[in-house]
């Protein structure tokens, strides 16, 4: 499935960055396929020598290495962090047929905290990423990332430019309602607008009116 549609992409909003698990999470499993099918391979025809059940040892063996390489082909590399200019977005997938699909607004985001534990994390620079929300504590937690003080860095810049696209967003919308029924104002009212206006502006306004 495209991901724009996974996702639900809005018109006005934009990928900014999509991150995968990093190699080394799951590079072991790559390493134990290739060894059970080499293994097994090379012990093939001993195998077929006991008849049927080494017949059988040779299929778990070979099933057994397909299956995680596959694994890390498939499951592991369809774990996408989507970072957009409005919100990030976890798809984690936990089996073949199940999967999880998590996001936390620009607004709704009360702390990005990264983890690295261990030395392969601090060594290769990976590690995990935790997403708290203000909504009852919920934490949207990633893990495996590769340079995940980056992934932090640009998701606190992209939520404070949101939240400040919003405000100016909200105080465009007020001045353009307040021009529309301006004209329909009573006098009483102009008059005090124009007294609330004199007061913002100090001096600079009576200035402009002496000329």
């Amino acid at each position: 499935m495209n991901l724009a549609k996974k996702i639900n992409l809005k018109d006005d909003e934009k990928i900014v960055s999509i991150l995968r698990p990093y190699t080394l999470t799951y590079a072991w499993k790559y390493f134990f396929g290739l060894a059970f099918l080499l293994v097994f391979s090379f012990f093939m025809f001993r195998l077929f020598f006991y008849g049927w059940w080494g017949d059988i040892v040779y299929g778990i063996g070979m099933f057994v290495g397909f299956y995680l390489i596959l694994q890390a082909l498939i499951i592991n590399r369809a774990n996408i962090l989507v970072v957009s200019n409005a919100r990030v977005v976890d798809i984690h997938r936990v089996g073949w047929f199940d999967e999880i699909i998590s996001s936390a607004g620009y607004t709704e985001i009360k702390d990005v905290a990264v983890r690295k534990k261990g030395i392969m994390q601090s060594l290769f620079n990976y590690g995990g990423l935790a997403i708290q929300t203000k909504a009852q504590n919920f934490i949207l937690e990633v893990l495996g990332i590769h340079n995940p003080t980056h992934i932090q860095g640009l998701i606190l810049d992209l939520s404070q430019q949101y939240k400040q696209d919003i405000k100016v967003a909200n105080s465009q919308a007020i001045y353009n309602n307040f021009i529309k029924i301006l004209p329909n104002l009573p006098d009483g009212d102009l008059q005090r607008v124009q007294k609330l206006i004199a007061e913002q502006l100090g001096p600079d306004l009576g200035s402009t009116d002496s000329r």
